[in-house]
């Protein structure tokens, strides 16, 4: 019995892998709360680490903006439906580089 009990717990640690456990991101927390929250309201959208994507847009307008990596939206670059932004160069690129 022992050994299968050690048996089952090596073989449970292989399935797993060597995923750890995270705290969720600020990213991660709003979105879950927005999800959570009224319908039709801005949920945000994270990267796979958990990070705000440069480029965030409503489904429910459809404007899209850019924000910094913490979130905050960056001022004058809200653009309409079917506008194309450039929140990755500025990702890539902060202001200081300027406009393309």
């Amino acid at each position: 019995m022992a050994i299968f009990t050690i048996i089952l717990l090596v073989s449970t640690a292989f399935a797993l892998g060597d995923a750890t456990i995270r705290p969720k991101t600020p990213c991660e927390r709003a979105r879950d709360a927005a999800l959570n929250g009224p319908i039709g309201a801005f949920i945000p959208t994270c990267d796979a680490a958990g990070q705000y994507t440069p480029e965030q847009c409503s489904g429910s307008t459809g404007y899209c903006w850019c924000v910094t990596r913490t979130g905050q939206k960056i001022p004058g670059t809200e653009t309409p439906p079917g506008t194309a932004t450039n929140c990755y160069h500025l990702a890539i690129c902060p202001p200081i580089c300027g406009p393309r």
